[in-house]
């Protein structure tokens, strides 16, 4: 659900939420959005801030208002927020951003990887594995295999219990959000990423650390090859 808002941007804050919850599949097209009172109060705001934000999404072609029906979520917003993400891809890369972050999430992913081979509990295990079972079951449900694919590596994390390293890398994933979600639809990619986690699994039941570590940097390797090969095809 929806979670109180502390920036200050509120209106930004309030779109940024609306496109999580339409990134995760939480809010599908035709879709009808909570009034403006029950999101105001969700995301412990004024109704005005929610106001000026949907109106903002419905000049962008996000939403539509119907004056006595209520709002909502367009039919075209994919090619919405392929636009957005095109633009904050080459914003990153013309800054060098991503290339750090991915440089950031492969050293810390690793090491963490590392540490949850060493310090899993016998739960933890049996999360990891649940999560491959389930991306192997729903292979082609792209949201459940995402949503997967994510509480995987939350959980190697949790595993590796080092909070620092933690909250770190759920800074670095914040940032790649959008990009990530785009790297799951290239073709060819889920069949590799369902390996990784097979393997990394594996090393982590096994306490292979080492090898745990290894099979996580490929992991995230393999990620960043196929976007830079997906960016190229974009240029031509």
């Amino acid at each position: 659900m929806l979670k109180p808002l502390k920036r200050k941007t509120l209106a930004e804050e309030i779109i940024h939420s609306i496109r999580e919850l339409i990134a995760n599949g939480e809010l599908k097209p035709g879709d009808k959005l909570p009034g403006e009172r029950e999101l105001a109060e969700q995301l412990c705001v004024s109704r005005a801030c929610v106001r000026e934000a949907l109106r903002a999404l419905a000049l962008a072609g996000v939403l539509s208002i119907r004056p006595g029906d209520g709002t909502y979520l367009n039919e075209n917003t994919s090619q919405y927020f392929s636009d957005i993400l095109n633009t904050k891809l080459n914003f990153m890369l013309e800054t060098n951003d991503f290339v750090q972050l991915i440089e950031a999430r492969k050293i810390i992913e690793s090491q963490l990887a590392k540490l949850a081979a060493k310090r899993a509990t016998q739960e933890m295990i049996s999360i990891l594995e649940d999560s491959v079972i389930k991306m192997e079951k729903y292979f082609d449900d792209l949201e459940t295999f995402i949503r997967e694919d994510v509480k995987f590596h939350v959980t190697i994390s949790e595993a590796a219990e080092n909070e620092i390293l933690f909250q770190t890398l759920s800074t670095v994933r914040e940032l790649l959000t959008d990009v990530q979600r785009a790297v799951s639809q290239i073709e060819g990619l889920r069949p590799r990423s369902l390996k990784y986690h097979k393997k990394i699994y594996e090393c982590v039941r096994d306490r292979k650390f080492e090898e745990a570590a290894r099979v996580m940097d490929e992991h995230i390797s393999d990620v960043e090859r196929t976007l830079w090969e997906y960016l190229e095809t974009k240029k031509c």
